[in-house]
């Protein structure tokens, strides 16, 4: 593994929309996770998401629909800096 991740969880999730060309909408739709919640993990919250088990199975089915690296994803959420995580139970 690289010495650094170079995108955030939330930078991918964007990224991977953009070039599929959908919406948060679309995504809240495909996943059945509410919109809100996944507008706060695009920007890098997972305060909200019901503890680090949830965070993590919300993203493995985002890179699902999303057709991302679900394994990229967990590295990015597990490293990099900035990310508000779920409070530690």
């Amino acid at each position: 593994m690289s010495d650094a991740i170079l995108a955030t969880p939330g930078a991918l999730i964007g990224e991977a929309l953009r070039e599929r060309g959908l919406t948060v909408d679309d995504l809240a739709q495909s996943t059945r996770l509410r919109r809100g919640l996944l507008e706060q993990m695009e920007a890098d919250d997972f305060a909200d998401t019901g503890g680090d088990v949830y965070a993590r199975g919300h993203l493995r089915v985002i890179a699902g629909v999303l057709d991302i690296d679900p394994e990229a994803l967990l590295a990015a959420y597990d490293v990099a800096p900035g990310v508000r995580r779920p409070p530690a139970p």
